[in-house]
């Protein structure tokens, strides 16, 4: 295994068997440093008065987990907000029974910390889908701490953004694990929604739902190994 491997994974483990929430924080500063465009870094994070200002607003306390999280990384759009966004500390919201951190890109679902979680330093979260009966919505439970929804998100959202022209994806079969050597990461989210990280030399992956395989390479030559474009890159 690689380096990048070996620190992701094991920081990966660490942040799920750990009860301590410095773990996962250490995760998410992983993620940043050897997967995106640059570490994290004093910019990054939400000052005290902008989250003072939203549970003002609110009138709600905001989880401990989720003030750490702001501070660390919540301007940093390339790790948040490329596909289904974590909410900024302004648009904070309550939706039936919940607080609302983050919301699918065309508003199928969103997840959130239920109203009598928010004394918790690290509760649980949910997550509740959008139906066309509307009796027929519910918050399903999504992960038992908030902090591993928040990097579940960071790692989804980390594979996605496409400024550097570092991702691809397809349709998903379990071949293609074996094919690119990619190693199941610990499973930051529930197993019924069959979704899931894979790491290999140079290649973080994101299985979506069982159905699709979102790729972000670590350079051009790691992504073209799983593009099919290395003869081509190799021709030029």
């Amino acid at each position: 295994m690689t380096d990048s491997e070996v620190r992701i994974a094991g920081a990966t483990r660490a942040a799920v068997d750990s009860p301590d929430r410095a773990a996962v924080w250490d995760l998410i500063k992983i993620v940043a440093a050897d997967w995106s465009a640059r570490p994290l870094g004093p910019r990054d994070g939400c000052p005290e008065e902008e989250l003072d200002a939203a549970a003002v607003r609110l009138g709600l306390p905001l989880p401990a987990a989720l003030r750490e999280a702001f501070q660390l990384f919540g301007r940093r759009d390339d790790l948040t907000r490329n596909q289904d966004p974590f909410s900024t500390p302004g648009d904070l919201d309550l939706y039936e029974g919940a607080l609302v951190f983050r919301e699918e890109n065309q508003g199928v679902c969103w997840w959130g910390v239920l109203l009598e979680d928010l004394g918790q330093d690290d509760p649980p979260t949910y997550l509740r889908s959008d139906m066309a009966d509307k009796s027929q919505e519910h918050w399903t439970p999504w992960t038992d701490r908030l902090s591993l929804a928040l990097a579940e998100m960071v790692l989804a959202e980390t594979v996605l953004e496409d400024t550097e022209d570092l991702t691809d994806g397809t349709d998903f079969s379990p071949g293609i694990l074996e094919d690119l050597g990619l190693r199941p990461l610990p499973s930051l989210a529930p197993a019924w929604c069959e979704t899931g990280f894979h790491v290999g030399p140079d290649l973080l992956a994101h299985v979506s739902g069982g159905s699709w395989i979102s790729v972000r390479g670590r350079t051009p030559e790691a992504l073209a190994a799983f593009s099919g474009d290395e003869d081509s890159e190799d021709e030029e």
